[in-house]
């Protein structure tokens, strides 16, 4: 649906100088980046503060130009037609009154020969059926969520970029904003979302592009990116009756906390390849287990595992943290 090659993008940073005072570098941005956008996935954009992932949700929105590289947008290069087939959802909007949300969309329809209809269409579907002649003053965080969503669908886009979509919404709000990404993604809209609440990202995307420093580090599924990177494949295994004594010496074992029932549990992680059902059968053939299953590696491991920053100094929330505010 749209490609990406080599784009480039640097914001000019002021170095003044004696005789050129208004003279500049290349700063910060994104460089280098090769990505495709595929009909009906819902794709993840993560990385540290500063990587670059609002960057170039802008430059794919057609918000910042190009300094280098090339964007296509099915087959075609108009950056008109890009902007015309994309909704944007910034972090954060300003509603602010006098007005409504119907008001506001209302406004919005007009001025992007939109019908009416589908505005009050789209509110509804967001969830603010009950909300719509109410003033914006008295709009939580929340519900200023649910009516940039509702805008940035405005025009029945095949992309939708969304950078930070669950802030301020609260737990409930984010399962109901779940299930409609997911319908989205079902009728072939592309879904890219940049987050910092990494448990979201891992319930909510098909496949991950990784960030650092202006660049994608890692990209795919997360059980792909997890191989890529080498890290050790954990299984979980419980069971009845004797614990078994003896794993490979390619093996570290810790205890783990037993469920009702259960005799014994432990986490394996095997320092070399993958639990396959050969690696599986050895660990006791006369065993009677009651748990015996794969354990992925975790968003916050595969980022810190590519970027070499611990996730405590990433700047992101590795649970959910919303505030109960709707």
């Amino acid at each position: 649906m749209l490609n990406l090659v080599n784009a480039t993008f640097r914001y000019p940073v002021r170095t003044p100088r004696l005789f050129r005072p208004c003279s500049t570098r290349p700063g910060s941005g994104i460089r280098g980046i090769n990505l495709r956008l595929l009909s009906g996935k819902i794709l993840g954009l993560v990385g540290p503060n500063g990587a670059g992932k609002s960057t170039l949700l802008h430059v794919i929105a057609g918000l910042l130009p190009l300094e280098g590289g090339s964007i296509t947008f099915d087959h075609s290069p108009s950056i008109e037609a890009r902007r015309a087939n994309i909704g944007y959802m910034p972090e954060r909007v300003t509603w602010s009154g006098p007005g409504t949300a119907k008001q506001a969309i209302e406004r919005l329809c007009m001025m992007r020969k939109t019908p009416v209809s589908e505005g009050h269409t789209l509110l509804d579907l967001v969830g603010l059926t009950s909300r719509v002649d109410d003033d914006l003053s008295t709009f939580s965080q929340g519900m200023k969520q649910r009516l940039s969503l509702a805008t940035a669908l405005l025009g029945d886009p095949e992309i939708l970029l969304l950078d930070e979509p669950l802030n301020g919404l609260d737990p409930v709000a984010q399962s109901a904003f779940r299930t409609l990404l997911s319908q989205l993604a079902e009728r072939g809209i592309c879904v890219v979302i940049s987050s910092h609440t990494l448990s979201d990202l891992e319930r909510l995307a098909h496949e991950f592009v990784l960030m650092h420093q202006g660049r994608i580090v890692a990209e795919g599924p997360l059980s792909e990116i997890e191989r890529d990177l080498g890290l050790k494949a954990t299984l979980d295994i419980a069971g009845l009756g004797p614990a078994p004594t003896q794993f490979g010496d390619d093996i570290e074992v810790e205890e783990i906390d037993k469920q009702e029932g259960e005799d014994w549990a432990y986490r394996l992680h095997l320092q070399q390849g993958e639990w396959t059902s050969d690696r599986r059968s050895e660990l006791g053939p006369d065993m009677t287990f009651t748990r015996l299953q794969d354990v992925p590696a975790g968003l916050e491991t595969v980022i810190s595992a590519a970027t070499g920053i611990d996730i405590e100094d990433a700047g992101f929330a590795i649970l959910s943290e919303v505030s109960v505010d709707d």
